[in-house]
């Protein structure tokens, strides 16, 4: 057994994977979404797996991770950890957890004290919510993100705070190192992880570069061209002879050159995978048409709703441009209904596309928790 249940997850990410046998099987829990994913969708989710498993226990998860600190990844993991917090020790516990994978923002800028941290982002969110402020003028018109990555940092610290509680701090087996490009790990019921990002050598230019004396702005352009992007963990998961690609929110042409850097594909060669969560909710400004080529899958998930425009109908040309001819699927976490109405025909206009290349194209439906992916 190798399946995924992508769920509602808004303008985020939120997977399961089970693995290993069908009762109980093993899972993997993968990012929580934003606000308004836990307790409308992961949690009945839960309850409805304890139910349905005749479990007399919480839901088990031999590891969860959190991609990276964007709040439409890390939200739905405070709230799950908050009440693990709060009914320890009781049956009404709503999971265990086993192991947890999080590289937070302090560590990743090499050990901000948090002191310094808060002092330093409450000031960059304060001038960034200047009407005017010229510094973020750029970052508001390229990305329009730069307040939630900012107060992203701060909901980083908090779900390390929660996972110290708990005691699943550390990023076991990594002993307490960050968990980085070449590290694997083997989990019960033979799952093999391998991390292919982030990489060393960025995260030394990162913790390089960054200083709580710099000028807000400077600090702000780190975070936001840097932290989400560059930090995010991808992982590949093998088992039973099959290959999943968690992508986070990194570049595909990281992707790619991380890979190769590993030995796990050959240069100018394709790097076959059975699913592939793409990058960053379908943005086009993660992926090109070669990525799409160097990283060929069987499946593609995308997960979002439209919010911030993702997917992008452009993402979508590119995949089926550059996949023509293949056969696939496309697994979509949610109806998609774009931020600006202008997209919407275009995105339309993509899924008839696909479909008239005969691409199978499956999305949630809106009375669900989940769509499930088996491999």
């Amino acid at each position: 057994m190798f399946r995924i249940d992508v769920l509602g997850s808004r303008h985020g990410d939120c997977l399961i994977i089970h693995y290993g046998t069908s009762i109980p099987p093993k899972r993997i829990l993968v990012d929580g979404g934003p606000h308004k994913v836990y307790r409308p969708f992961l949690r009945p989710h839960l309850r409805n797996l304890k139910e349905t498993e005749g479990l007399n226990k919480p839901v088990e998860f031999e590891l969860a991770m959190v991609s990276h600190i964007d709040q439409d990844h890390i939200i739905g993991l405070i709230e799950l950890t908050d009440e693990m917090i709060e009914e320890e020790d009781s049956t009404r516990d709503p999971a265990r957890i086993k192991r947890f994978w999080h590289n937070s923002f302090s560590d990743l800028t090499g050990g901000t004290s948090p002191a310094a941290l808060t002092a330093t982002v409450d000031a960059i969110v304060a001038s960034a919510n200047v009407a005017g402020t010229p510094p973020f003028q750029e970052l508001a018109n390229s990305d329009g993100r730069a307040t939630e990555i900012l107060a992203s940092v701060n909901q980083g610290r908090k779900l390390r705070d929660n996972l110290i509680r708990l005691g699943l701090d550390g990023n076991r087996p990594f002993n307490n190192a960050l968990v980085l490009s070449g590290k694997s790990a083997e989990l019960p019921g033979n799952m093999n992880l391998t991390v292919i990002g982030p990489d060393k050598e960025r995260l030394e230019k990162l913790q390089k570069e960054w200083n709580p004396a710099l000028d807000p702005s400077e600090i702000a352009a780190i975070t936001d061209n840097s932290v989400s992007n560059l930090a995010s963990i991808v992982v590949l998961a093998e088992h039973d002879g099959k290959k999943l690609l968690l992508t986070g929110d990194a570049r595909g042409d990281d992707i790619v050159e991380w890979l190769e850097e590993l030995g796990l594909k050959e240069k100018n060669k394709p790097f076959p995978v059975d699913a592939l969560k793409v990058p960053h909710h379908g943005s086009n400004n993660n992926v090109d048409p070669a990525y799409f080529r160097a990283v060929p899958a069987k499946t593609y998930i995308y997960c979002g709703d439209g919010g911030h425009d993702n997917p992008e109908p452009e993402t979508l040309k590119m995949m089926r441009e550059a996949r023509q001819g293949d056969n696939y699927r496309v697994i979509l976490s949610s109806f998609v209904e774009m931020e600006h109405s202008a997209k919407q025909p275009e995105f339309e206009a993509e899924l008839k596309k696909l479909a008239s290349a005969g691409i199978e194209v499956d999305a949630r439906d809106p009375d669900d928790l989940f769509i499930s992916v088996d491999m």
